[in-house]
């Protein structure tokens, strides 16, 4: 059950990066700077002894994403993902996915000042007769071009 749960963490991970680098162009994203991106996540779980903290870098080079682009490639077909809310800066997304034995529900936000961006996030997994919460936090900034 860890090993699921870690790369499930992983795959949220790395289409959180995404979501929170996503342009406006499309108005399905808030405004960031492209470039390398240095992004830190804090994430806290019931059974672990102290949050797990990640940091990761990712080269944005497009100017828009799509989330339908995320979803098919990062988190699999199953996955359901809906702009919640986009208001200027921020923006509040849910994701919908099925976990082996069970489904996962998860709500995010982001806010954006274009060369950084913070956010914050709730998962709830449910299988097999359980619930588990994870929260996470995360924030990132530009750290320079593209290299």
């Amino acid at each position: 059950m860890n090993k699921e749960i870690d790369t499930m963490l992983k795959k949220f991970m790395v289409v959180i990066t995404f979501l929170s680098l996503a342009s406006t162009v499309s108005a399905e994203g808030i405004p960031v700077e492209p470039g390398l991106w240095e992004m830190t996540s804090t994430v806290n779980m019931p059974m672990m002894p102290q949050p797990r903290v990640t940091t990761m870098t990712e080269c944005m080079e497009k100017s828009e994403i799509s989330m339908d682009d995320l979803g098919s490639n990062d988190m699999g077909p199953d996955c359901k993902f809906a702009m919640d809310q986009l208001d200027g800066n921020t923006m509040q997304w849910s994701v919908d996915c099925p976990v082996e034995g069970g489904t996962s529900h998860g709500q995010w936000q982001a806010t954006s000042s274009g060369d950084s961006v913070t956010g914050e996030g709730k998962i709830t997994m449910s299988f097999q007769g359980q619930t588990m919460e994870m929260t996470m936090n995360w924030e990132g900034r530009r750290i320079g071009a593209c290299g």
